[in-house]
């Protein structure tokens, strides 16, 4: 038997963390482990009739004998996980939100428990959250603002990654958003020798076309890398959306808009929602904030970052990605086709006039191809 590899896998309700997990399980074998099932089972023994629709009630009433219950359940996954090796899964929320109270899915002696090789966090854009919400009977009471649901993003995040760097030496974070989809996630989990790149692009002001460029020049580097993608995290189309409008009526001297109309593509087609602008001005920071500190975050776990720039006039946030790559003593390869400015080319390890030469470069230096290891440019 295989010595065992744990990881806990989460991400607050609506972000679409089992769903996923179901889908990648449909192609891998991994054992799941839904924290809520073993609690609910812990119940039961003792007469307890826990629900979704009742336990966070009960954990607001009773929170000593939720903690009880929850301890319980853990130490019969760990019992479960020594008896079976291989790869285990332990999904739960860290934080949970419910009536005006904030809940933990876990405490730090519980994970002290568990003791996990990995953290994985699975989120997705808040327009999308807010809509799975609203058809799951556990949340759809209430009607969450897109400020509350970044809001609980955020604090799972920040959570999680002071959980991971209470240990010694500290755990391994990885956050995927839903829209890399479960081969994705597969990946990450069962290719540990693939390393990782993040795709640092324009994204303000591009079109399709754009887009379909920089998939086209992700996927001729997935078999070789794991790709990370910030324009895989959807909340940025809100805030360009938002600031188009603004800009607008600033230009045109006419009073805010009340009514934003947003559109954003995703691999499973178009969604296209009507936001109150009062209500996305409100969230309008905290998105700002998590779009960068989540892209910064992505570059924190990849080994390479590597910058696709076919347009003449830089992005202001791929240079900014580029400076904080290089004060992390990553390795910055570029492709740009024009003369680059003084500080594009000191940002940058190696800048590239073709697509192609870049590619090639890639996939011939990878660690999968056994070639000369990137770090000696």
């Amino acid at each position: 038997m295989s010595l065992p590899k744990i990881i806990l896998c989460t991400g607050p309700p609506g972000n679409g963390r089992d769903e996923m997990l179901m889908m990648m399980k449909e192609k891998s074998s991994f054992r799941y482990y839904h924290l809520f099932d073993y609690i609910v089972e812990q119940a039961k023994l003792d007469g307890t009739n826990l629900t979704k629709m009742n336990i966070l009630d009960f954990y607001d009433s009773q929170p000593e004998k939720m903690e009880s219950l929850r301890k319980s359940a853990i130490l019969q996954i760990t019992k479960e996980i020594k008896e079976n090796g291989g790869v285990n899964i332990i999904s739960t929320p860290h934080h949970f939100e419910w009536k005006g109270n904030r809940f933990k899915g876990f405490l730090h002696d519980d994970i002290e428990v568990l003791n996990p090789d990995l953290f994985i966090v699975i989120f997705d854009d808040i327009i999308r959250v807010r809509e799975r919400l609203s058809l799951d009977p556990q949340w759809s009471e209430h009607k969450y603002t897109l400020g509350e649901i970044a809001n609980w993003r955020r604090e799972e995040m920040a959570g999680i990654y002071e959980v991971a760097r209470s240990f010694t030496p500290k755990k391994e974070v990885q956050i995927i958003a839903y829209e890399n989809g479960s081969e994705f996630l597969k990946d990450l989990i069962y290719n540990p020798k693939k390393q990782k790149i993040y795709l640092s692009h324009p994204i303000t002001g591009e079109g399709s076309d754009f887009f379909k460029a920089v998939n086209r020049f992700a996927a001729n580097l997935k078999e070789y890398y794991k790709v990370f993608d910030p324009s895989m995290i959807k909340d940025w189309e809100i805030v360009e959306y938002w600031r188009a409008a603004i800009n607008t009526a600033i230009d045109l001297k006419e009073a805010k808009p009340n009514r934003i109309p947003v559109n954003i593509e995703y691999k499973d087609g178009q969604r296209s929602v009507i936001l109150d602008a009062i209500e996305v001005e409100a969230a309008i920071k905290n998105l700002r904030f998590q779009i960068i500190d989540t892209d910064y975050k992505l570059i924190e776990n990849s080994q390479i970052v590597v910058v696709y720039h076919p347009r003449q006039s830089i992005s202001a946030g791929v240079m900014c990605e580029m400076v904080y790559a290089k004060s992390l003593a990553k390795m910055v390869y570029v492709f740009y086709p024009y003369e680059p400015s003084p500080f594009f080319e000191w940002y940058s390890t190696r800048i590239f006039k073709e697509e192609n030469e870049l590619k090639e470069f890639l996939i011939k230096e990878s660690k999968l191809t056994g070639q000369t290891p990137l770090d000696i440019y």
